[in-house]
C-alpha cells in the first residue's frame, strides 16, 4: 500500500509538475530485477529493503534538504517515513534470520551485497541525462569522475545501506574491502535506527509546517 502510494505521488508530481520524466537506468533495473526475481525471501528483502531502499533514503533526502521547491520538500519527506519504516523491518527480520545460515549461505549473500551495492553507484551516472542535453558521455564521464561533489555524493550513497549490512552480519573482510573501495566505510559506526526515526520527525516537522502555512525556506 505504502509503494502504491508513492509510485501515484511521483508519477503526480513528474508528468503533472514537471512534465518530464526519464526512463529506469540500467543498472538499477539490473538490480530490481535480481531483488525481485530470486526465489528466496531473504534475498528480497535485503535487494529492497536494504540496498534499494536504502539507496533511496539518501536520493530523497538530498531532494527534501535542498530543494526549494515546496512540494519536492513534502513528497520526499512523507515518502521517507514510510521507506525508514519499511528499511526498519528489513533489517529486524535479517538481523534474526542471518545468524542461523551456515557460513558459505552467508557468503553467497554477501556477494549480492557486494554486486548489488556497484549497481548504485553506476546508477547514478546519469548517461541519460547528458544525452538529453546533447553531450557525449565520453567527454562527459571522465570529468564528472573527478568532480569533488559527485564523488562526495557516491560516498554518501552509502551513508544509509552500509549501517544496516553490518548490523544484519554480512560484514566479512570481503565486504568492507568492497565499502572501502566505495568509500562508504566511514558510515560504518552510524546508529543506523538513529537515522531512521530522525527521517520519521523530519516529516512530523512537515506535518507542523503544513499547517501553520508552508514555508520554502531551505535548511
Amino acid at each position: 500500500m505504502d509503494e502504491a502510494r508513492h509510485v501515484e505521488a511521483y508519477r503526480r508530481l513528474l508528468t503533472e509538475k514537471f512534465r518530464f520524466v526519464y526512463p529506469i537506468s540500467k543498472p538499477l533495473k539490473t538490480l530490481l530485477e535480481q531483488a525481485l526475481n530470486d526465489p528466496r525471501w531473504d534475498f528480497t528483502y535485503l535487494g529492497m529493503q536494504v540496498l534499494i531502499e536504502g539507496l533511496a533514503l539518501v536520493a530523497f533526502q538530498r531532494i527534501r534538504d535542498y530543494s526549494r521547491n515546496a512540494l519536492c520538500q513534502a513528497v520526499n519527506a512523507y515518502v521517507m517515513q514510510d521507506e525508514a519504516r519499511h528499511v526498519a523491518f528489513g533489517r529486524l527480520a535479517l538481523r534474526d534470520y542471518y545468524p542461523e545460515l551456515t557460513a558459505a549461505e552467508r557468503r553467497e549473500r554477501e556477494e549480492f551485497v557486494i554486486e548489488g551495492s556497484y549497481h548504485p553507484r553506476d546508477r547514478f551516472n546519469s548517461i541519460e541525462m547528458w544525452e538529453q542535453l546533447g553531450m557525449d558521455w565520453k567527454d562527459v564521464g571522465p570529468v564528472l569522475d573527478q568532480s569533488e561533489g559527485q564523488i562526495r555524493f557516491r560516498k554518501r550513497l552509502f551513508s544509509r545501506i552500509v549501517p544496516t549490512v553490518r548490523d544484519i552480519g554480512l560484514w566479512s573482510e570481503k565486504v568492507q574491502k568492497a565499502y572501502t573501495e566505495l568509500g562508504g566505510m566511514q558510515y560504518a559506526n552510524i546508529d543506523a535506527q538513529e537515522m531512521l526515526d530522525n527521517d520519521a520527525k523530519v516529516a512530523e516537522e512537515f506535518d507542523r509546517k503544513m499547517q501553520e502555512g508552508f514555508s520554502t525556506t531551505p535548511r
